[in-house]
């Protein structure tokens, strides 16, 4: 095989905007096939490259995958690297950023079975809604919004989260409601294309429904190119999400070069950009 195209049990052919990946690297003359990123029955010094896609239980067993990726890493090429796959899996990462001058979403940060006083965070930082969540994590899993009002009674949730935990908390960016997050998407540090997207929390409220593509603006562009070279070598595939602050200010939420969707399904050309990509790592 020349080209694994890694997914996880519950999606064995891929997420729907993934898969038109597939026949863009056949067109390429390139035998590519979905496979299950833990199945003990793949061999993976039979595959030339394997690329980490729909790999969406990866949070759950972090240290599983981690430990997987370094080990596959060993037996074939593996994009991205499983150093990258481990830097970018725990949200600590957001810290290194910042401490490289990007503009990160601010951020109040609890160790593991630390504590915080949500309350007294809220008044200090003036934030009046605060967003609560473990450091790894994924699709919003245990991210919950709480009202300063409530904030004392949130103190329970750090309790609960820390115990096996890294968190972070940071304030609700009331722009999400409108603008949602903003997706630049890179394949092998070329910018492709951009996706506006609604708020990955199902409660929260939402000014459009779905992933639609946009023109990048150019501020928000030069911000996730700094992101990259922040982060040094080009990757085969990064997507720096940015969001407006309630300050107005465009700041980092996330920069995704684990399994992120890269919404291949919204562009024409996107599967042949990345296809094309992939293929120059052979």
């Amino acid at each position: 095989m020349d080209v694994a195209v890694l997914t996880y049990s519950d999606m064995p052919e891929l997420a729907e905007f993934e898969r038109p990946l597939l026949p863009a690297l056949r067109a390429l003359g390139l035998d590519a096939r979905p496979v299950v990123w833990d199945d003990p029955t793949v061999d993976f010094t039979t595959v030339r490259l394997a690329v980490v896609r729909s790999t969406w239980d990866s949070h759950l067993r972090r240290d599983t995958f981690v430990a997987w990726a370094q080990k596959v890493g060993r037996l074939t090429r593996l994009h991205n690297p499983a150093d990258v796959l481990r830097w970018n899996t725990h949200k600590f990462y957001l810290r290194e950023l910042e401490e490289k001058g990007i503009p990160v979403t601010p951020t109040a940060w609890v160790e593991r079975e630390g504590t915080l006083d949500l309350e007294i965070v809220a008044r200090a930082r003036g934030w009046d809604t605060l967003v609560l969540k473990p450091a790894v994590s994924a699709g919003a899993v245990e991210t919950h919004i709480i009202p300063r009002a409530e904030a004392a009674a949130g103190n329970a949730l750090v309790t609960r989260l820390s115990a096996t935990s890294e968190l972070m908390v940071q304030p609700y960016l009331k722009a999400f409601e409108s603008e949602g997050e903003r997706s630049y998407i890179f394949f092998d540090g070329v910018f492709s294309h951009a996706v506006r997207r609604p708020p990955t929390l199902k409660s929260a409220p939402r000014g459009f429904a779905e992933p639609t593509l946009f023109a990048p603006d150019a501020k928000e562009l030069k911000l996730s190119e700094r992101v990259l070279e922040a982060m040094g070598a080009p990757l085969l595939y990064a997507r720096v999400d940015v969001a407006t602050d309630n300050e107005g200010v465009t700041r980092l939420q996330e920069v995704e070069v684990t399994e992120p969707a890269l919404f291949l399904n919204l562009d024409a050309e996107a599967p042949h950009r990345l296809a094309r990509a992939i293929a120059a790592k052979l």
